[in-house]
C-alpha cells in the first residue's frame, strides 16, 4: 500500500525488503532503533550494507537493545565498529528513581528506521531469522511526522550512553509534531501514564461504531477495561486480534485468562493461526494507530515504544482492510469449548498470570 506518503508491510520478509532498498538508496544518515537484531541469516545482509555505508562516509547509528539483541555476535558488533558504524547496546541510565528493578524492566521495544533524516519506518518488526513468515504491520512514512522520530532516536542515543554533540542537531524538532494525517505516539517509562494507553482509551470512548483491537500479547489493566466495558455499554462493537499460540509461551498462557471475561463482556476474539505480531487499534474509519506497543503493562509503563496514529482515510483504510481479511481467516472463541480445556492448560494459564502480576505489578 502506498498513498499520500504513507506505505504499509503485512508481514515481516515484506517489511524487510523494502527497508533494505531504503538503505541501499541512503545517500546522507541511516538511524535504526530495535529490540531485536541478530546476525543471522536474515540480519546478515542488513549488517553488510549498513557496513558499506558507513564506509562510503555515511552516519550510521543504530541502536539495539541489549536484552532483545543478546544473541548478537561480538564479532560482528566489532566488525561494524572497524568500518565506522555507531553500534550502541541500550541500557537505561537515568531515572534512577524508579529503582534497580524498574530499570531492570525498562527496555528499547521500538522499531523505528530513518533514512536521511526524511524517511521513517515504524511498527513491529524485528529482524531474525524464525521471525520471517510472521504477520506484522509496519509503516513507511514521509513528511514532517519524520521529526519526531529523529528526536525521539536522539533521545534515546543519549539515555544509552551516546554523545549529545553527535545528535544534538536532531534535537531541534519538536517531540511529537500533530498534522492533519499522522502523530507519533511516543512512550518512555511512566509509574503514571502511557501516551499509547491514552490512544486505545480515546478509541474506546468516542467510536461510534467499532474498535479494532490487535496484539500478540494482551493483559490489560483495570482502567483499561473499564473503558472496554463502558464502550460495549453503548453498543460499540469490539474485536480482538490475536494469534492463538504466541512465541512467547507465559504471555500466551496469562491471555488465556482474559478470553472468558472478553466474550462475556461481548468482544469478539479472533484467533489467528499463524505467528501475528502486529500491535494497534482502528477507531471505525476514523484513525488506526500501529507501533510497537502491546497490549499489556510492560509496553504501557515500562518499554520505550513508539507508534504511528494515522487519520489519512485511504491509509487507515488499507489497514482496516488487511486487519478484517485475517480476522475472516481466524476462528472465533466459543465459550462452550474453552470452559472444556484441560486442567493442565488452567493451571498454566493461573501460574502466568500470577507471575505476570508479580513482575508488573497490579495496576
Amino acid at each position: 500500500m502506498k498513498q499520500s506518503g504513507f506505505s504499509m508491510y503485512s508481514s515481516s520478509k515484506e517489511a524487510w525488503e523494502a527497508m533494505r532498498q531504503a538503505i541501499f538508496e541512503a545517500k546522507k544518515s541511516i538511524y535504526w532503533e530495535l529490540y531485536i537484531f541478530i546476525d543471522d541469516e536474515a540480519g546478515k545482509p542488513f549488517f553488510d550494507i549498513l557496513e558499506q555505508k558507513a564506509k562510503e562516509g555515511l552516519d550510521v547509528k543504530i541502536i539495539v537493545d541489549s536484552l532483545g539483541s543478546f544473541w548478537l555476535s561480538r564479532e560482528r558488533v566489532k566488525s561494524m565498529h572497524n568500518a565506522g558504524v555507531e553500534l550502541i547496546f541500550f541500557n537505561e541510565r537515568k531515572n534512577k528513581y524508579r529503582g534497580w528493578w524498574k530499570k531492570l524492566l525498562s527496555r528499547t521495544h521500538r522499531k523505528c528506521l530513518i533514512i536521511d533524516e526524511q524517511i521513517g519506518f515504524v511498527g513491529g518488526v524485528n529482524i531474525k531469522k524464525d521471525m520471517q513468515d510472521w504477520f506484522d504491520i509496519h509503516l513507511r512514512v514521509e513528511g514532517k511526522v519524520v521529526h519526531s522520530l529523529l528526536r525521539a532516536f536522539a533521545k534515546s542515543y543519549i539515555i544509552c550512553g551516546g554523545d549529545v554533540n553527535k545528535v544534538k542537531h536532531l534535537l531541534k524538532y519538536k517531540f511529537r509534531l500533530k498534522n492533519n494525517e499522522a502523530e507519533m505516539i511516543i512512550d518512555e517509562p511512566s509509574l503514571k501514564s502511557s501516551a499509547a494507553r491514552n490512544v486505545y482509551i480515546e478509541a474506546f470512548l468516542k467510536a461510534r461504531e467499532r474498535v479494532i483491537l490487535f496484539s500478540p500479547y494482551y493483559f490489560p489493566d483495570k482502567k483499561f477495561l473499564y473503558a472496554l466495558w463502558q464502550a460495549r455499554k453503548r453498543g460499540i462493537k469490539v474485536d480482538l486480534l490475536i494469534p492463538f499460540r504466541a512465541d512467547i509461551k507465559v504471555s500466551t498462557y496469562a491471555s488465556y485468562l482474559w478470553f472468558s471475561v472478553m466474550s462475556k463482556l461481548g468482544v469478539k476474539i479472533h484467533f489467528i493461526e499463524k505467528m501475528f505480531h502486529g500491535k494497534g487499534v482502528i477507531m471505525d474509519d476514523e484513525w488506526a494507530m500501529v507501533g510497537s506497543s502491546n497490549i499489556e503493562s510492560t509496553s504501557f509503563y515500562d518499554n520505550y515504544e513508539i507508534n504511528l496514529k494515522i487519520k489519512e482515510k485511504e491509509a487507515v483504510k488499507k489497514i482496516k482492510d488487511k486487519i478484517l481479511d485475517w480476522m475472516d481467516k481466524a476462528k472465533n472463541f466459543d465459550e462452550a469449548r474453552w470452559k472444556k480445556r484441560g486442567w493442565i492448560i488452567k493451571f498454566k494459564s493461573w501460574l502466568a498470570g500470577v507471575l505476570y502480576k508479580l513482575w508488573h505489578g497490579d495496576k
